[in-house]
């Protein structure tokens, strides 16, 4: 089923119809829509720096479905190894995807029943900090470090943090890029999973990529549907401006 439209413009933007209208037109004559689709990196510059090797985003819910197997046995594996809490060390695009999925999955809870409760640590706040190891019960947590480079500064720290508390690989799993130092790290300690994620895919659209389903997965949300929703509204996506939510939008 395609994704119906948000709004068609002229009918409930009142003043601001004229201009949104005009804007999509100009979208319409620069073929942006199928520039983007073949990743034509003119769209924004001349060179393809930074542009060309962060567009994996376009066909990332394609990529990733054969992969949700894996998320779920990872998933499933750390439910039935007794872990109550899923901890996720992560900034900004490594994290945010994952609380708003994990919520609509367990509610305020943060996890579906039989599920962990997942919680994102995404603050150097010592009394947030403190506070959260307070109520953990470190023999059933799983810490999932999250960082694209592997080198952020804030992960890096919550995890040297987490691993004085819990020395134990089986009690860690990573997503990031391959070849990463926490690629490195993951190997060389033994964590329970080393999630590696497709390199072309930048933080801030890496929502339907490892970095939002597998912590997502943990705590019970439906890696393959929230996949299939995005090749459906992907497909939408392809369509003229007018016509186009994501161009709407």
């Amino acid at each position: 089923m395609t994704p119906t439209p948000p709004f068609a413009p002229g009918t409930s933007l009142g003043p601001l119809a004229g201009e949104v209208e005009a804007a999509l037109g100009e979208l319409d004559r620069a073929r942006a829509v199928g520039r983007l689709w073949v990743r034509d990196h003119t769209l924004w510059a001349d060179g393809p720096g930074e542009i060309a090797d962060r567009l994996g985003w376009l066909t990332v819910a394609g990529d990733m479905l054969p992969r949700v197997p894996d998320i779920k046995v990872f998933a499933a594996e750390a439910a039935a190894a007794g872990v109550r809490d899923a901890v996720l060390l992560g900034m900004g695009g490594s994290s945010l995807a994952a609380g708003v999925f994990a919520s609509a999955a367990g509610g305020t809870t943060g996890g579906a029943p039989g599920r962990p409760r997942l919680t994102v640590l995404d603050t150097t706040d010592p009394a947030a900090i403190a506070a959260l190891r307070a109520r953990l019960d470190l023999d059933r947590t799983l810490f999932v470090a999250a960082s694209k480079s592997g080198t952020t500064i804030e992960t890096v720290s919550h995890l040297a943090y987490c691993w004085g508390l819990a020395p134990d690989g089986a009690r860690f799993a990573a997503v990031t890029d391959p070849g990463t130092p926490l690629a490195e790290l993951a190997r060389e300690r033994g964590f329970r999973r080393l999630f590696e994620n497709p390199p072309d895919v930048g933080g801030r659209y890496s929502a339907l990529s490892y970095f939002g389903l597998a912590p997502a997965a943990l705590a019970g949300a439906d890696a393959a549907a929230l996949l299939r929703g995005g090749l459906a509204m992907a497909e939408a996506c392809r369509a003229p401006a007018a016509r186009n939510p994501g161009a709407l939008l």
